[in-house]
């Protein structure tokens, strides 16, 4: 017999919900924002724009980021322009990232080194089938009734970015960087969650839909 659900505390808000869930943004919603530091944005005139190392390879780190993203099992990725670090995780090690230097990521043979080739099909195909093992799996039992259908409905609704939709998007971060006053100061793309995040220098954020964000970036840019 499975023990009855514990009685909420009086103070636990029962109707909220995270901003990113388990399964990306909420249906409907194709971005959400999230405002930073006021110190930060009150500050921003005072802080002179200050070009990083990956801005002046900004075109050929981006390609390369792209080309991650669509033929090899990197299926995140996150940019820090100011600090010029690319952080990626791959599905040949779901549980870790790995941190490079822009710089160095761009050295011929570093990629061949250190990232394994796959056709895109086949990672999103392991996606969806890690999701069903673990979600179906012994770690089932111990999940909720509410978090049984979260699981279930997000699994069977899932749908991966298309893979001709990743250079749009991964060249939309260099039109955000240049951006005068309010500019990108790192941006990150999860293929398994479906979103992109963009931060600013004012320490603003946007939590974007993917297959939205070439669109959002087109109506939020001059």
């Amino acid at each position: 017999m499975s023990p009855a659900s514990p009685t909420p505390h009086p103070d636990v808000c029962l109707l909220c919900e995270p901003i990113v869930g388990a399964f990306g943004l909420p249906a409907g919603t194709p971005f959400v924002s999230i405002k930073g530091d006021p110190s930060l944005r009150e500050t921003v005139p005072l802080r002179p724009r200050q070009h990083s190392r990956l801005d002046q390879i900004a075109g050929e780190v981006l390609q390369t980021c792209a080309a991650l993203l669509r033929d090899t099992g990197v299926y995140a990725i996150y940019i820090g322009f100011n600090s010029s670090e690319v952080r990626t995780e791959s599905i040949f090690n779901p549980f870790a990232y790995e941190v490079h230097d822009a710089e160095d990521l761009v050295k011929p043979g570093y990629t061949a080194r250190h990232f394994v080739t796959v056709p895109y099909d086949e990672k999103v195909r392991t996606i969806a089938w890690v999701r069903a093992m673990i979600q179906s799996g012994p770690l089932r039992h111990y999940l909720p009734a509410h978090w049984l259908k979260l699981m279930d409905t997000g699994s069977a609704g899932w749908q991966p970015l298309a893979a001709d939709r990743i250079d749009e998007i991964v060249h939309s971060f260099n039109v955000l960087r240049g951006i005068d006053g309010y500019y990108l100061r790192n941006a990150a793309i999860s293929l398994s969650e479906g979103i992109v995040r963009a931060s600013y220098n004012c320490d603003g954020t946007y939590i974007v839909r993917a297959d939205y964000f070439a669109e959002f970036v087109r109506v939020n840019t001059p």
